[in-house]
């Protein structure tokens, strides 16, 4: 049996969940009764989270993002980064599979960073992959 690779590529909803939740952030900043300075110190930390974040798991533009992983034997994942390395992995327990999106936590002993998170929205993945890919995690057939 051929092992079945997942390419990921850029996630509109993820792009879109990544704007609110920085921009809302920023807005909450608004109405706090701080000094002009720390509310800009804040409101940079949170453009800075976001152009990263964006960068990385939305766009999948930064030679750390994870754009295919596959799951060569039982336990254990091969994942590719953009700087076409490719590192052994193994899925931690606490990973989520939902019916919108999937949390996939590496432990990678060998390779920094020591933890990889992937988050796989509905679009990050055709429908039949990313069908494939929570029934894959469900351990049903």
């Amino acid at each position: 049996m051929a092992t079945k690779s997942f390419r990921l590529r850029s996630s509109y909803y993820l792009a879109i969940l990544l704007l609110i939740v920085h921009g809302g952030a920023i807005a909450c900043l608004c109405f706090l009764p701080w000094p002009w300075w720390t509310k800009l110190i804040l409101a940079s930390a949170c453009l800075l989270s976001f152009v990263k974040l964006f960068h990385q798991h939305a766009l999948l533009s930064s030679p750390r993002s994870i754009i295919e992983f596959w799951q060569p034997n039982a336990g254990y994942w091969q994942l590719r980064d953009n700087s076409a390395e490719i590192k052994a992995a193994k899925l931690s327990d606490n990973s989520i599979c939902t019916q919108y999106f999937v949390l996939l936590n590496f432990d990678c002993p060998k390779y920094r960073p020591r933890h990889i998170s992937v988050l796989i929205l509905s679009d990050s993945l055709d429908v039949q992959d990313f069908r494939q890919l929570r029934r894959q995690l469900r351990g049903l057939p």
